[in-house]
């Protein structure tokens, strides 16, 4: 034992780089996980290291790793867009504090379109004006399976995304400050196209002036995810048969409606106000979601607004029947009036119809 502890002392000490001996796959692999700008820097390690980074197929650029907006861009532009020999590029994460220019953020996409990029992060803030629309190419490109997006003007504004995108290859689809322009007459119909579109999370969307009905159509999404998204007075369709999770936290949205969702199993309703006029858009909603829905979560909030409706003999209606309801998960937060047995009554009024799911309330009030 202690002959093997002397020979594993001498092997720790005998200086031998051991880390270098690794075969170039795995150390491009531990240096994925580093920002390009730190996986660059290994390239001064020794003449092993020199060209290695070469082999990086992820790309992360982000300018609060640099000391100022200027190097940042001198750098984008040295490993990216200015390159001259060829190279991989599968994916990109791109974030700039900042304003940027909007013939660099051409210039960025234009790169991802000619390298075929699978999965691409883009986080800016534009020196553009009003009514600036998103690169066409972004929405043309034949292999993104991943995009996340947001992007805002120097008016704070948000910018236009195309009435309809393309993206045939597109699973997953997050955006954020954008806005949607009416495909046909009111109805912006974005999504129809992205035929294997998985995922969708709307963040803080608008619609664009003349636009008021948002139409989430597609009939391959099963999991859609919408927050802080359009004003009350707009109207939102779904189209989705095939959505298996839904998660809504924003303003009350009083216009919901949705085809058959045979599938769906998943509910996550957080609204955000409760000073609002007594009006039953929650039952509404709950009515649209309540025959397939088997696990739904809520917020104080929602329950407050549900517990001022059933105490109002002009607003109170009987709750829908969750028929296939198993688990209904409650988050009790100190910004709501609700006492404990408050939500305990409203969770009974809300149930009084179903069969009797198992409920579990989760405080975060102590």
């Amino acid at each position: 034992m202690k002959k093997r502890q002397r020979k594993s002392e001498r092997d720790r000490n005998d200086g031998k780089d051991r880390l270098s001996d690794l075969p170039d796959g795995v150390l491009l692999y531990i240096m994925k996980f580093m920002k390009t700008k730190h996986a660059v820097r290994t390239s001064v390690l020794s003449k092993r290291w020199k060209d290695l980074w070469k082999g990086l197929t992820d790309y992360t650029l982000h300018s609060q790793d640099f000391i100022s907006l200027s190097r940042f861009k001198e750098f984008v532009n040295w490993i990216l867009i200015d390159r001259v020999h060829p190279f991989t590029l599968h994916s990109l994460d791109f974030s700039r504090h900042g304003c940027i220019g909007h013939n660099f953020l051409h210039r960025i996409i234009q790169c991802v379109a000619v390298h075929n990029v699978q999965k691409l992060t883009i986080h800016v803030n534009l020196d553009v004006m009003d009514d600036f629309e998103l690169p066409i190419n972004l929405f043309k490109c034949e292999s993104l399976t991943f995009l996340k997006l947001s992007a805002q003007s120097i008016t704070r504004t948000m910018v236009k995304c195309p009435k309809s995108l393309g993206l045939p290859v597109l699973k997953t689809l997050h955006l954020m400050n954008v806005t949607f322009t009416a495909t046909y007459d009111d109805c912006a119909d974005p999504f129809s196209t992205c035929n294997m579109l998985n995922t969708l999370v709307i963040d803080h969307c608008a619609l664009r002036r003349g636009t008021t009905v948002l139409r989430i159509s597609n009939s391959n999404l099963s999991s859609l995810t919408i927050l802080d998204t359009l004003e009350p007075a707009h109207k939102i369709e779904l189209a989705t048969p095939n959505l298996s999770s839904l998660t809504i936290r924003s303003d009350p949205i009083r216009q919901l409606t949705a085809c058959n969702l045979p599938f769906l199993e998943e509910v996550n309703i957080t609204c955000r106000y409760t000073n609002m006029p007594n009006d039953p858009f929650i039952f509404t909603w709950l009515q649209l979601l309540a025959d397939n829905v088997k696990i739904m979560t809520l917020c104080s909030r929602t329950l407050e607004i549900i517990h001022n409706l059933s105490t109002h003999d002009s607003t109170k209606v009987q709750p829908p029947c969750f028929g296939r309801l198993k688990s209904l998960k409650v988050y009790a937060y100190p910004y709501t009036k609700l006492s404990d047995d408050g939500i305990s009554s409203t969770v009974a009024y809300l149930l009084q119809n179903s069969p009797q799911p198992r409920v579990v309330i989760i405080n975060h009030r102590k």
